[in-house]
């Protein structure tokens, strides 16, 4: 498998755990809360790979800068998981989903700038569908007519998490490259649990009130198909080229939407069906481009 195909498979792999993970902690998010919920989400995710963990790493191996780096992104992290839900919060959700889900523009646009990644023409069409496809897939024209609005506090913090998770995956990429796909996203998201929990407790949210099994079986498979989606994307970076593996990973919000037809019946905008089609189509390109 040449690097270009590996890139999008890795991207479409990060995108279906992303994908699951959204829609598992969205349904538990509105019973739990947004800390607990978050909390819940690393503390599995940590759980799930830490005997990995102890086989796999050397202290020596990470330098200050090393840990200066995912430091940094863990606070990122943190940071955007807060602004994200607070932008669901205030909605409308047809406006802040596709904005967030553009993010790989900004991560193409780094890669670009700091790495000297190139993409040819058919692969910036194939990302471009891509993108494009998923933002009118993204976009309920029947929730916006009954907002009436587009610009407001829930579309300016969706923009904001947009470019935070931008930078947040192209440190990851590139801090894949150094130290392999599995250690960026462990050690960051175990920091970032180590931030969650004194907030929860501070807000008088570290509390198993209302918590049931299903619910907290949803909230640990959310924690680890969500990091199983990270592993995907840094393995990507890694060995393939970083701008398409963002481009094929930003059809995650495809999966809850395929989610809510088959398991809830909800009905696509013509639209939105026309999106899905032109988001297929890009990453089949991306797939195929020489």
């Amino acid at each position: 498998m040449n690097a270009i195909a590996a890139s999008v498979v890795f991207g479409v792999l990060a995108a279906v755990g992303w994908g699951i993970a959204d829609f598992l902690a969205a349904f538990a998010s509105k019973r739990l809360g947004v800390l607990r919920t978050a909390t819940g989400v690393h503390l599995a995710s940590s759980a799930v790979a830490a005997g990995y963990f102890f086989v796999v790493f050397d202290p020596a191996f990470l330098t200050w800068t090393h840990w200066a780096a995912l430091a940094g992104v863990s606070v990122l992290g943190l940071l955007v998981y807060l602004v994200f839900y607070r932008a669901l919060n205030e909605g409308p959700v047809a406006v802040v989903s596709p904005i967030v889900s553009s993010y790989a523009i900004v991560v193409i646009a780094l890669a670009m700038l700091f790495t000297g990644e190139r993409l040819s023409g058919w692969q910036a069409a194939g990302a471009i569908c891509s993108i494009g496809g998923v933002v009118l897939a993204s976009f309920d024209p029947r929730s916006f007519s009954s907002t009436g609005r587009l610009i407001g506090l829930g579309a300016a913090l969706a923009i904001a998490t947009m470019l935070g998770i931008g930078v947040l995956s192209f440190a990851l990429g590139i801090l894949s490259r150094e130290l392999g796909w599995f250690l960026p996203v462990y050690i960051s998201r175990t920091l970032t649990l180590g931030l969650f929990v004194p907030l929860t407790i501070a807000m008088r949210q570290w509390t198993l009130r209302g918590v049931t099994i299903p619910l907290a079986v949803g909230v640990a498979v959310a924690g680890i198909v969500e990091t199983g989606g990270m592993f995907a994307y840094t393995r990507g970076a890694e060995v393939g080229v970083i701008s398409i593996v963002a481009a094929a990973s930003i059809t995650y919000p495809l999966i809850p939407m395929l989610g809510g037809i088959f398991l809830f019946g909800e009905r696509l905008a013509i639209s939105q069906w026309v999106g899905l089609g032109i988001a297929l189509a890009g990453l089949f390109v991306l797939a195929l481009a020489p």
